[in-house]
């Protein structure tokens, strides 16, 4: 079954199709829900759809891949390595989190890091 145009999930294949991520990876990457909830809901499965805690929170991923995306720019995002993009996601919310709570030391330490596990990207 086909999920709704103005759903989150058909939201969610939108913004992934123009990260050119598979929704194989980002159901690795996403952290939110797991692998057959996420293909469940993606496939439009009667009452399987995302609640709105789940949609917000997987379109908030996509945003940080966004970002992501366009700190390495022009440089290219291999999406199918998980494990890696995952690593990049968490230091630089790590280096979000401390620049807000105006920690020096760890935004440094977060920066030297997310920049080490961008540049294994």
């Amino acid at each position: 079954m086909a999920v709704a145009t103005l759903s989150a999930e058909n939201t969610i294949r939108q913004q992934l199709n123009q990260l050119h991520c598979a929704e194989n990876s980002f159901a690795l990457i996403n952290g939110i829900v797991g692998r057959t909830r996420f293909f469940d809901a993606m496939q439009g499965k009667p009452g399987k759809h995302f609640s709105q805690s789940e949609a917000d929170a997987l379109l908030g991923v996509v945003q940080e891949m966004q970002e992501l995306t366009a700190a390495v720019d022009p440089l290219v995002i291999a999406w199918e390595h998980t494990d890696r993009v995952r690593t990049a996601l968490v230091l630089r919310r790590i280096k979000k989190i401390a620049a807000e709570i105006g920690d020096a030391e760890l935004v440094g330490t977060a920066w030297n890091a997310a920049r080490q596990a961008q540049n294994n990207l």
